[in-house]
């Protein structure tokens, strides 16, 4: 009985592993699907903060699309969070693929005078 109690226990956990690993990987998979449309879709709006070693670019692009991603050096992309927005009023509300991207800048904008500013 003990032993079959342990298989239980165990088969349990594998499954909670899988739900949990399927759910985390639901953002990148939905981006997986808008991917060709994102990579075709036109800048429309450009912000750039420049630091030392590490510049920040956000970009808002046709389809209400945006990307979010840093540069060291003026060389590649070193990071990326795209995702998608929409306006109401002044406010961009930002839902990124990657919460990540959540993380670092919020999940609202707004656009004045060509600045930018994040919040949550």
């Amino acid at each position: 009985m003990p032993t079959f109690a342990k298989t239980a226990t165990m088969g349990k956990l594998i499954l909670i592993g899988i739900v949990v690993a399927l759910f985390g990987c639901a953002p990148t998979m939905n981006f997986n699907k808008d991917k060709a449309a994102f990579k075709a879709a036109k800048l429309k709006q450009q912000f750039t903060a420049v630091a030392d070693m590490n510049d920040a670019y956000f970009e808002l692009k046709e389809n209400n699309y945006f990307e979010f991603y840093r540069q060291l050096f003026d060389s590649v992309k070193n990071t990326s969070y795209p995702g998608k927005y929409t306006v109401n009023g002044d406010t961009l509300y930002l839902k990124f693929y990657n919460n990540r991207g959540v993380t670092l800048l919020g999940n609202k904008a707004t656009v004045k005078k060509g600045v930018i500013t994040f919040y949550r």
